[in-house]
């Protein structure tokens, strides 16, 4: 069952991603509310994919893969209800591709990590605020991009393509603050509740995540203070935007991947 709704996912991921990258090189309106369709089949299965082994052997995998599986989801789903109120559909160009392949790579390697049913609240709250604000931060990675490329159409007085499908400069700059602010937000709370329920720190070999973690939350942390004070906007936010979600890709699945593939063989 979970392979038949994984591969569902992965056709609606591609499929609206192909669309509207079909739209965007063509230079057209895009069919909207197919693409949005599209979207929503692949985040209900995504979903769903995700949820099924939780009701039916109630765990539920903590590997690299599986993990990355559920802030993509996470990612996605966001995307698509925020893009039924404004124009975000091209985001949709590297969310929707990234989380048909992280499926794939989850479906054809499955990990043994699992969760431990003697979790408590203060533990699972704390996994749930890290995901949020990594998937915050990640689609704040991806306004980045976005961003830049409309500042460098707009340099070059390129007024087709891509740019006529974006909202303003000065909204893609306001709502790229404020995915960044509320992901900032999340991202502190994880860090105290990490603090007070993480038991072990050194022995779970969480050092180098923690050092990491610590590290991306001073960038962002800088950088909404930089736009605050000095408005910093534009090229310059997005490169620190950029160095903020590499530091938590680096936390994240940086230490997942070393703690599974190579200690685990060592």
């Amino acid at each position: 069952m979970v392979i038949i709704l994984a591969i569902i996912a992965i056709v609606a991921y591609s499929a609206a991603s192909l669309l509207q990258f079909q739209a965007v090189s063509q230079g057209t309106n895009p069919n909207r509310q197919r693409v949005l369709n599209l979207g929503l089949i692949a985040v209900i299965t995504h979903g769903l994919a995700l949820l099924t082994p939780v009701l039916t052997h109630h765990t539920f995998s903590l590997g690299a893969f599986n993990m990355g599986s559920l802030i993509a989801w996470v990612i996605s789903t966001m995307i698509l209800s925020s893009s039924l109120r404004k124009n975000l559909e091209n985001l949709f160009l590297g969310v929707f591709p990234m989380a048909a392949i992280i499926i794939f790579l989850n479906a054809i390697i499955p990990s043994t990590v699992v969760s431990d049913n003697k979790w408590d609240a203060g533990i699972m709250s704390h996994i749930l605020l890290s995901i949020t604000a990594y998937s915050l931060l990640t689609i704040a990675a991806f306004q980045a991009v976005l961003l830049m490329i409309q500042v460098r159409q707009l340099k070059h007085k390129h007024t087709a393509g891509i740019l006529r499908i974006l909202p303003p400069l000065q909204t893609m700059d306001r709502l790229l603050f404020e995915i960044i602010g509320a992901g900032t937000f999340l991202l502190t709370l994880a860090i105290i509740s990490g603090a007070i329920f993480v038991d072990n720190l050194f022995a779970q070999h969480l050092v180098h995540k923690t050092a990491f973690t610590l590290m991306a939350w001073g960038v962002f942390s800088f950088l909404l203070f930089a736009n605050w004070r000095f408005g910093w906007r534009g090229n310059v936010a997005a490169k620190w935007t950029f160095a903020g979600i590499v530091l938590l890709i680096l936390a994240y699945f940086g230490s997942k991947l070393v703690l599974e593939f190579i200690l685990e063989k060592s």
